[in-house]
């Protein structure tokens, strides 16, 4: 039987820090995918780490104060969001300096980045209208995620990995319990009240590594378990089956 080649697209993959976040502690993860895409067949127009809210060189408090305040913003308001436009601003200039087509955009943030992550791809998908790009969540605070991009975004956090993503089991990083994916039902239901889920992404996995929210990307002992597995193996085999779906 013939079957058909599919021609891989062009991908441009963005990796957005979170709070005070060390220059290179997402290089790992962006060098493993960048090479996954490259043996898959996708050609890989650029992959480059974002610092939203800046990285360690830039005092704290002021860059809590903006990811607090992002994960507060309701959907139809993340162009106002801090993190997203900074984000948004670096794939702009990168383009400018860099020209050339993109078949698709991928996010993927840690911590705070992944809300900002959300935000950017919200813009993006306002201004560039296709498909939403897709956005990985990585041990990132909860915020309202807009119901045309929920099926583009995975939530993964340190736990225990559910047979199914649909029953998630609880995190053991706290950053992932912060905020809410919840809002209000609207009159049409059959009552009104707070729905813990009105926001939240189709779908949400665990990630059973060693240790917790600073951890989801290290390669070496203490961070293998039994198996002979490292944490970014076991992040990059959540992150990876669900990326590959959508691109």
């Amino acid at each position: 039987m013939r079957t058909e080649h599919r021609e891989r697209p062009n991908v441009s993959l963005y990796l957005l820090a979170g709070l005070a976040t060390a220059p290179l502690f997402m290089e790992s993860l962006r060098g493993a995918l960048h090479g996954i895409l490259e043996r898959e067949g996708f050609g890989v127009r650029t992959s480059q780490l974002l610092f939203p809210y800046g990285d360690w060189s830039r005092r704290a408090v002021p860059q809590l104060w903006e990811i607090s305040r992002d994960m507060r913003l309701r959907p139809g308001r993340f162009g106002r969001s801090v993190g997203g436009r900074r984000a948004l601003d670096s794939i702009a200039a990168g383009w400018r300096e860099k020209p050339g087509s993109t078949d698709r955009i991928v996010l993927i943030g840690h911590s705070g980045g992944g809300v900002a992550a959300v935000h950017a791809a919200w813009q993006l998908h306002d201004q560039l209208g296709g498909p939403p790009p897709p956005v990985v969540m990585i041990g990132s605070p909860r915020c309202r995620i807009p119901e045309e991009l929920q099926a583009s975004v995975l939530f993964a956090y340190a736990g225990p990995a559910a047979e199914a993503a649909a029953a998630p089991g609880k995190p053991s990083d706290a950053v992932a319990r912060l905020g809410t994916f919840g809002g209000w039902r609207g009159a049409g239901r059959p009552r009104p009240g707070w729905q813990k889920d009105k926001h939240a992404p189709h779908d949400m996995r665990g990630v059973p590594i060693i240790g917790k929210h600073a951890d989801y990307f290290r390669e070496r002992e203490p961070y293998v378990n039994e198996l002979g597995l490292s944490n970014l193996r076991l992040t990059l085999s959540v992150v990876w089956p669900w990326l590959r779906e959508r691109i």
